[in-house]
């Protein structure tokens, strides 16, 4: 299995860099889109080719899957990203000179749904799921959390603080994305609408996204929310491995 996942790891960092090369050098798509997006995703379907004795089946879609859990995918990370609103309300945090110049957002709105897509092909149809065979559920989200985090490279300018935060949040997102998706094969299209409400919900902090007191409030609501996460599903994360 490491070699596997060390194997995806590295497709998913050729892709990223050439697809962000290939817009880069084009200029044929405006910023707001990131084509490099689709690394994970590239990289999980050329694993699939390269190694169909493995078995490994992507579940895009599960109509197994009851409307419940999709309105969750949609909706937790709007109601966790009212509550970090509110915080932030009651704190003083200046806009930061890095945050976003975006032009126009309608650009970046169309482009979130594959965006979200191509991403979660990769870290929950491929990886996370190839994990989730081998190990417990808590180790496997903080392992593909981790992996996860390195791909946000805008953000890695920001100091140590900021990318420790960074981290913490990113490892929570893939609880929380766990405990909706384990049980249904790791339907990609759940994932992706709870990545996507995430994106979208991230549109209300783009002045103050770059700036660490917001990152400390952002990923302490998102550590609260996955440790609830944990407790209320003990048995998906803390079982034995399979």
């Amino acid at each position: 299995m490491f070699l596997r996942i060390s194997i995806f790891y590295v497709f998913t960092w050729f892709f990223l860099i050439f697809l962000g090369g290939i817009q880069q050098a084009t200029g044929f798509l405006p910023p707001e889109v990131g084509l490099a997006q689709w690394g994970p995703g590239i990289a999980a379907l050329l694993m699939l080719v390269l190694f169909r004795r493995d078995g490994h089946k992507i579940t895009f879609f599960s109509k197994d899957t009851p409307l419940q859990k999709y309105l969750f995918a949609a909706f937790i990370p709007v109601g966790v990203g009212l509550i970090i609103l509110l915080v932030r309300s009651f704190m003083s945090i200046e806009p930061s000179g890095d945050a976003p110049a975006y032009g126009s957002l309608l650009p970046l709105i169309l482009w979130m749904p594959f965006g979200a897509l191509g991403e979660e092909l990769g870290w929950r149809g491929y990886l996370h799921k190839k994990l989730d065979t081998r190990m417990r559920g808590l180790f496997s989200s903080l392992l593909v959390g981790l992996l996860w985090m390195p791909i946000h490279v805008a953000f890695f300018g920001e100091g140590i603080v900021f990318l420790a935060f960074l981290t913490l949040l990113i490892i929570s997102y893939s609880v929380v994305i766990y405990a909706l998706v384990q049980d249904t094969g790791f339907n990609v299209l759940l994932a992706s609408i709870f990545h996507l409400a995430i994106n979208l919900t991230n549109l209300l902090f783009l002045d103050v996204i770059y700036e660490t007191p917001f990152m400390m409030v952002n990923s302490a609501v998102w550590t609260i929310t996955a440790v609830i996460v944990v407790l209320l599903k003990k048995d998906i994360f803390i079982a034995s491995q399979k």
